[in-house]
């Protein structure tokens, strides 16, 4: 079985992906792939972007790229046209091994509908949580002013839109309280495959 689980940031969908029993689920990190995806696609990314996005040993300078995509759609959907692609068929390839191996495959994305994976679950997962809890968690985990929560927020606002309607088996997971509740719900998930 393949499970899509996504949510907006600071959400709790990696929380809940990690509380998943180990010995029946196998996480694909949809957003480590994409660390991966600009290693194995840099090339292609210094003919989009230029070669001031690598660093001197040649690997992707993160800290230059984001800036130049994330200030700019176009090149976010340049980036994401030469990264997606290999995220999207590494991620499949994942499942399909999980699966054979007797494994629930988890495809934890947050852009699970944009990137083209819901076609290919048996259930859909959506992690939710109030807006002041997320803000709460990126000031404490991550670090963020609210300002830069809030236009993250923004730009994560097609999230889950589409998803009661797509003719997949939807769950819905509330984090709005502590971790136990969290692990409880995610417990109670994996029981009911």
């Amino acid at each position: 079985m393949v499970i899509g689980l996504t949510g907006k940031s600071c959400a709790g969908k990696d929380l809940f992906s990690s509380l998943l029993p180990t010995d029946r689920f196998f996480i694909i990190d949809v957003d480590k792939l994409g660390h991966q995806a600009l290693a194995m696609n840099k090339d292609a990314l210094a003919e989009a972007f230029g070669d001031r996005i690598l660093k001197d040993d040649g690997s992707v300078d993160r800290k230059i790229l984001g800036p130049i995509v994330f200030s700019d759609p176009d090149k976010l959907a340049v980036l994401n046209s030469i990264t997606h692609p290999w995220m999207r068929e590494r991620a499949l390839s994942e499942a399909e091994k999980a699966s054979e191996e007797g494994l629930h495959a988890v495809i934890n994305a947050a852009l699970l509908e944009s990137m083209g994976f819901v076609p290919h679950c048996d259930v859909v997962v959506l992690v939710i949580a109030p807006y002041e809890k997320r803000l709460e968690r990126a000031l404490q985990r991550d670090g963020m002013t609210p300002e830069a929560f809030r236009a993250r927020s923004d730009a994560q606002k097609e999230i889950g839109e589409s998803l009661f309607s797509c003719g997949r088996r939807m769950v819905t997971i509330l984090n709005d309280g502590d971790e136990d509740n969290l692990r409880r719900q995610a417990l109670f998930f994996a029981s009911s495959l």
